[in-house]
């Protein structure tokens, strides 16, 4: 899942905000929270205006990525 997204939101020339992913292609709240620090690794750049605080001590792939911190 985390490549079809990757691939669609490389294509695109604006980002996407959060919520128009999560309609797109189908994911719940705890995916999300799963597929977000992926995509903000891989450099994607997303609208986060929504309501997204995630904390590096709570991400899933917390010992893979070299942000300081999600969304900024």
């Amino acid at each position: 899942m985390i490549d079809q997204i990757l691939n669609y939101l490389e294509n695109r020339k604006e980002p996407l905000s959060t919520n128009d992913i999560k309609r797109k292609f189908n994911i719940t709240e705890q995916e999300w929270n799963i597929v977000f620090p992926f995509l903000i690794s891989n450099g994607i750049k997303i609208n986060t205006f929504d309501s997204l605080n995630l904390k590096c001590s709570d991400c899933p792939i917390k010992n893979y990525c070299n942000k300081k911190r999600c969304g900024g």
